[in-house]
């Protein structure tokens, strides 16, 4: 058996046993299933299904590790002259795109959203898209490291305005998920470049301007990033 057909058939199968997961997680609970359920409902031993994942858990988050390849191809896809807010637009969209064309994302965000420990398990596996995310835009500047505030800062803004996007999606809010994006790249800039508090009610209050500082020195803005 050839390398590629191997891995096709590997494949078959641990989207088979995730498939017959999310089935159940949607009738019996995420808590109430077991991995004997699962194996089960899949058709495979208890045995193959460690094989493909190490826990239930683990299962929930299959489709991340896709998530993240399209996030990672879509920024290193970017033209050089790009810069960072197109970079991670374009990325959001791409991931965005993925996650609204998959049958199973509206079951993923209900089984989520009515358990704590789906919730955790599914969140878990983003760190290690975090990371790789991290790489992607170190990659495209000269001397940082995916350890570096400026990576990890870009990483944690795709990954966040796409979850808040994907939400606005799933709870209608929104005729597509670029509108979304749209919308809370909007409400970001309005709460890092607007002069406003939020009062004790919830609604934005005008801060009183204050006079220029007097000190001598400025505090130095980031140069123009290769993202």
């Amino acid at each position: 058996m050839t390398t590629s057909l191997k891995s096709r058939k590997q494949e078959f199968a641990r989207d088979a046993i995730f498939e017959a997961a999310i089935d159940l997680f949607v009738r019996k609970g995420f808590q109430e299933t077991n991995v004997e359920d699962v194996a089960t409902a899949a058709g495979v031993s208890r045995r193959s299904f460690f094989r493909y994942f190490t826990t239930k858990d683990h299962l929930l988050g299959h489709n991340i590790v896709r998530h993240g390849d399209i996030l990672v191809s879509a920024v290193a896809a970017c033209p050089a002259e790009s810069t960072a807010k197109e970079v991670v637009r374009d990325a959001i969209l791409a991931g965005l795109a993925f996650s609204t064309s998959h049958p199973r994302t509206r079951q993923i965000i209900a089984i989520t959203a009515r358990n704590l420990s789906a919730r955790r398990a599914h969140r878990s596996r983003m760190v290690d898209v975090e990371i790789r995310l991290a790489e992607a835009f170190a990659a495209r500047t000269r001397n940082e490291t995916k350890d570096d505030t400026w990576p990890r800062l870009l990483a944690n803004l795709t990954l966040m305005t796409g979850d808040l996007a994907l939400a606005g999606w799933f709870k209608g809010e929104f005729d597509d998920f670029s509108e979304g994006t749209d919308h809370v790249f909007a409400l970001l800039s309005k709460v890092l470049c607007e002069p406003k508090e939020l009062g004790t009610s919830g609604a934005p209050q005008t801060r009183k301007s204050k006079p220029p500082s007097t000190k001598k020195g400025k505090i130095p803005g980031r140069a123009a990033s290769a993202v």
